[in-house]
Formats: C-alpha cells, sequence, structure tokens
C-alpha cells in the first residue's frame, strides 16, 4: 500500500508538449525567458525518445539543460537588464540649429515655419511673418521653439 502514491516518470510525448505550448506561450509574454524552457523541454522529449530515464534524472537532466539555455541565450541575444536609448532623436531634434523663415507671424506665441515639403508649429516670442528665426528646441507638444537669428 505504500506505494500507491508512487507517480511514473513522465514519458517524452508530456516532454514535447510542454515544450511547445512553453515556446507558444512566448509570444503571449514575451521577454526570451519562457522560449528557452521550453527548447529545454523539447530537447527533454527527443532524449527521452532514445534513452530511458527515471524520473529524478530527468528533473535533474531538464534543470541543467535550462540553466544552459538560459546562459547561451543571454550570451547570444544579449542581456534583458540592458536598454534602449531614453529617447532617440525624431524628425524635429534634427531641425535644431538650423535657420528659417516664418511662414506665419508668431502672435501670441505661436507660428509656423515651412521646411521642404512641411509645416512646423513653432514657439516664440511674437514676430512678423518673414523673420528669420533659429530653431533652438522642442517643446511639450512637439512645437519647435525658435528665436530670432
Amino acid at each position: 500500500m505504500s506505494e500507491a502514491f508512487a507517480l511514473a516518470p513522465p514519458g517524452y510525448g508530456l516532454w514535447l508538449v510542454a515544450g511547445l505550448i512553453l515556446c507558444a506561450a512566448e509570444t503571449l509574454a514575451p521577454g526570451a525567458f519562457l522560449i528557452w524552457i521550453g527548447a529545454a523541454a523539447l530537447i527533454m522529449g527527443g532524449v527521452l525518445m532514445t534513452v530511458a530515464l527515471g524520473g529524478t534524472a530527468q528533473m535533474l537532466l531538464f534543470a541543467a539543460l535550462v540553466v544552459a539555455l538560459v546562459v547561451v541565450g543571454r550570451r547570444v541575444y544579449g542581456s534583458l537588464d540592458k536598454q534602449a536609448p531614453a529617447h532617440l532623436p525624431g524628425r524635429a531634434e534634427a531641425l535644431i540649429g538650423h535657420e528659417y523663415f516664418l511662414d506665419a507671424a508668431i502672435v501670441r506665441g505661436f507660428g509656423a515655419i515651412r521646411v521642404n515639403d512641411s509645416n512646423w508649429r513653432v514657439s516664440g516670442d511674437d514676430m512678423a511673418a518673414g523673420a528669420k528665426v533659429r530653431v533652438t528646441g522642442v517643446a511639450d507638444g512637439g512645437a519647435l521653439k525658435v528665436e530670432r537669428a
């Protein structure tokens, strides 16, 4: 009666199904971590197709595979701790330092300039249309900050 609670070790089919589920779950929760656990489970399924292992041996081999694949994955694909730059320069930042003529007068702090085929909203001191201005920065909301050139 003491062997009533003994469980049979998982077979190769269970490992393959678990591996596929974990790899699919990576698409729902990206982070490049579940894929390595899923790959380890798939490898375990492949190993068990050729070699019979007990439950303890399976768990130890699976744990070793997970650790090895995570280490290799982080070296190949880089650390998850690395971050992208806080702010990538955009089109507006590329205009800083350039000089243009006001297309629409700056009235109550806002006007417009024309850059190639685009109109840009500008902020700065009130000036008449046609005045030459230099772009000095980007205001909140995307308006270009300008000053008289």
